[in-house]
């Protein structure tokens, strides 16, 4: 779906190629490949962040994945009279109880607060992260919460997944466009583990009700009893987050 948005926007997707050199030429930028030039007027690198953790490292701290400064729940590090907080600090999954690094600005904003709480003598206990993101591609909303398949199965679950279609608003509703809906349990279990979403409306808002079943820990039968909000304006009855969970206990 992702895929064919770009494309649609005549976004051209080269898979397989490894960037080696670029190079000014004339009035252009040349970026060479493995098997392949391309000349273009602007080069833009989305390659990722890494924690900014020298400084503790250098201090003796521990580190924790991906070299984020390790922190416990109340945000001290091995040293518990030093403090990290921020996207360089690492953070527990709230499905997996393992320590990950996933940086994001509400855990980021939330760790500068929990440690001034506990330097001023009050209780702070940092739950942890479920990696809840949505970002907007043209006119797509996506979304993601929790553990993909190939995560939940790294994590060592048995996990199985069900990927529905469904619709944003009641079907006859004027507005109404289809949304996609990835869910994924643990068969073992019956625990919730992960959901992703892709639809041009309704995905951003929906996504943050699995977030909470992840952070209560919902198997997924439990999760296919709540109540949620229906009206033809903003969702069928049958919410694409309840279809997805009641067709996924069929698999558990």
């Amino acid at each position: 779906v992702v895929k064919k948005e770009l494309e649609e926007h005549q976004t051209q997707l080269i898979f397989g190629q490894e960037l080696k050199t670029v190079e000014k030429k004339g009035g252009a930028l040349v970026a060479h490949f493995n098997s392949m030039d391309i000349a273009t007027d602007l080069i833009l690198l989305a390659i990722g962040i890494t924690p900014n953790s020298q400084l503790a490292k250098e201090a003796g701290l521990e580190l924790g994945p991906k070299g984020a400064i390790s922190v416990n729940r109340q945000m001290q590090t091995s040293n518990p009279n030093i403090y990290s907080a921020g996207d360089c600090a690492d953070s527990f999954h709230v499905v997996t109880g393992r320590k990950v690094w996933i940086p994001l600005a509400l855990r980021a904003n939330r760790g500068g607060y929990a440690v001034a709480d506990h330097i001023s003598g009050r209780q702070v206990h940092m739950d942890g992260v479920a990696g809840t993101a949505v970002f907007k591609l043209f006119d797509l909303e996506v979304a993601r919460t929790g553990l993909s398949l190939e995560e939940a199965k790294e994590a060592g679950f048995d996990p199985q997944e069900v990927v529905i279609e469904s619709r944003s608003r009641a079907h006859a509703h004027p507005g109404s466009s289809t949304i996609y809906c990835q869910m994924v349990g643990d068969k073992g279990t019956g625990k919730l583990l992960g959901c992703q979403m892709v639809g041009r409306e309704g995905c951003a808002h929906r996504i943050n009700a699995v977030a909470v079943a992840l952070h209560k820990g919902m198997l997924v039968e439990e999760y296919a009893q709540c109540d949620l909000a229906y009206a033809p304006p903003f969702s069928p009855v049958w919410d694409p987050t309840l279809v997805a969970a009641n067709q996924l206990l069929r698999k558990l």
